[in-house]
């Protein structure tokens, strides 16, 4: 089943905001504060990018598949795979640093503000 049951890409980007505002992100500040806390606390790499998907998809542990990944505009791409590059130089030196976020983690939209995340054209599929 694609998309939470009744939920569309509009659905998906309220039900962020609301994530966010419940953990008291109300600014770029706070957000960035947050990101950097996820690697501060993860010891591996997929803990990290789970943590950022769980922070802008709240219904996580239902959720089995994402396609049509989220969007960040240019900025919060960069400055998130930034924290990916270097939490795998320290963590995993013998891997492609950043690797796992270039695969798996948002899809950068330059058309949308630098720090802008957008939920609108993404799908997922839940259990």
């Amino acid at each position: 089943m694609w998309n939470i049951p009744g939920m569309t890409g509009q659905e998906l980007q309220l039900r962020c905001k609301e994530s966010l505002a419940a953990l008291g992100i109300q600014s770029n500040k706070d957000f960035k504060a947050h990101l950097r806390q996820i690697f501060e606390t993860s010891s591996h790499q997929v803990q990290a990018l789970e943590a950022i998907y769980k922070t802008v998809l709240p219904d996580w542990d239902r959720i089995v598949a994402v396609e049509a990944y989220p969007e960040a505009g240019h900025q919060l791409w960069c400055f998130i795979c930034g924290l990916f590059v270097s939490f795998d130089k320290e963590h995993h030196p013998e891997l492609f640093n950043g690797g796992l976020w270039l695969n798996n983690g948002f899809s950068a939209n330059s058309d949308l503000d630098p720090w802008q995340l957008s939920l609108l054209n993404c799908r997922v599929r839940t259990q």
